[in-house]
């Protein structure tokens, strides 16, 4: 059960791009403002579904941990401001290649921060995303958006941890900090040149609030109980989607050189995925291995 809700967050989040395709005529900052606004009034019953509003007061009684929910703020709604706008700019393969580099970028932060020693594989793998990058940047205009998706979330994932929330509460407050942007810049456009939506129109704009959120309410369950380490594989699951809707739906060129940076980075994910599952090996060593892996907590 648990595992087929960790596989289901990531499968919609890999379909994610074939909703918002359809706000291509909205601009992606407009669509941003709504998914916040949206977003906090789901969540705001979220919170008080899972009695979560003692976790968001005891944030807001210490002001570093306010902060660091701030700035995670800036950073999740910088990336899904990217996200949207290679969605409706027909740069899903760079996205894609984004969010496959997001825990090699985790693991290089993880270095640079916290002075953690990358061990041989890791070394390796690290290696083989740069060697993809370049690669990459030969044949793709848009590669900045792989190294900003990459770098946003991964950063996001490092301070998140600093706000100690949960899942659901510290988005939650992330939204609630970027609302009063979001509602400034929608009526600075209302008044700027009033916006009547169609009847549809707004109600995908309203929609991108239990889009976004349904997702995560299935990551936040599965998380309790699915081993980190097959979280870990399962994620792949959603850029490889993205992957392939912008080459089949979109129709994206993948000539063999930008062909040649994915598979180096895909390589240096098994990598990392084998250097992971051996670590959790050594930390569980109970767990027979010829049985399948029972629930644990990550």
């Amino acid at each position: 059960m648990y595992y087929l809700q960790a596989l289901a967050a990531f499968v919609l989040w890999g379909v994610l791009p074939l909703y918002w395709k359809l706000l291509k005529h909205v601009e992606p900052p407009e669509i941003i403002c709504h998914r916040v606004l949206w977003s906090l009034a789901t969540l705001i019953l979220c919170v008080s579904w899972f009695g979560q509003w003692g976790d968001i007061r005891q944030t807001l009684r210490q002001p570093r941990r306010l902060g660091m929910a701030a700035v995670a703020a800036i950073l999740i709604s910088a990336n899904w401001l990217v996200f949207i706008w290679a969605v409706l700019n027909e740069a899903m393969v760079d996205s894609s290649l984004g969010y496959f580099m997001t825990p090699l970028f985790s693991m290089v932060l993880g270095m640079v921060i916290f002075r953690e020693r990358l061990m041989g594989l890791q070394w390796i793998a690290v290696a083989l995303v740069v060697i993809g990058l370049i690669i990459s940047s030969a044949t793709s205009e848009r590669l900045w958006v792989s190294i900003a998706l990459a770098s946003t979330f991964s950063i996001y994932g490092v301070v998140k941890k600093e706000t100690k929330l949960p899942a659901i509460a510290g988005l939650g407050l992330e939204t609630a900090i970027l609302a009063p942007l979001a509602l400034g810049y929608l009526g600075y456009l209302f008044f700027r040149q009033p916006v009547h939506y169609s009847g549809s129109t707004f109600s995908l704009l309203a929609l991108g609030g239990p889009v976004t959120t349904i997702p995560l309410l299935l990551f936040a369950s599965a998380s309790k109980q699915v081993p980190l380490v097959i979280m870990g594989m399962i994620q792949y699951a959603g850029p490889t989607i993205q992957f392939l809707l912008g080459v089949w739906v979109d129709g994206e060129p993948v000539n063999r050189w930008r062909l040649a940076g994915f598979v180096c980075v895909w390589i240096a994910l098994l990598l990392f995925t084998i250097y992971e599952y051996r670590r959790w090996r050594i930390a569980n060593p109970s767990i027979p291995r010829e049985e399948p892996v029972p629930n644990g907590s990550s």
